[in-house]
C-alpha cells in the first residue's frame, strides 16, 4: 500500500480530491493533509509518503520550495 499526503491550500481542492478517488482501489491510503507549504513539509518529514499531491503556490511556503526541503 502507497502512503499518500495531499497539499493543498484550497478546502474544495483538498476535499475533492480525499472524496472522489477511490484510494483503496489504487492500493492508496492518505495518511495526511495540509493546507500549505509548512504543514505539508511536517507531514512529509513525519510520514514518510510515497506519493506527494501538492498545490505549486501556497501561502507561507510553496509547493516546490517544500519539496526541495524535504
Amino acid at each position: 500500500m502507497f502512503k499518500v499526503i495531499i497539499v493543498e491550500d484550497e478546502d474544495i481542492i483538498r476535499n475533492g480530491l480525499l472524496l472522489t478517488v477511490d484510494w483503496l482501489s489504487i492500493d492508496c491510503t492518505i495518511v495526511g493533509t495540509a493546507s500549505n507549504g509548512l504543514e505539508g513539509l511536517n507531514i512529509i518529514r513525519s510520514q514518510k509518503p510515497d506519493i506527494v499531491i501538492t498545490d505549486i503556490k501556497m501561502p507561507i511556503m510553496d509547493g516546490i520550495e517544500m519539496l526541495k526541503k524535504q
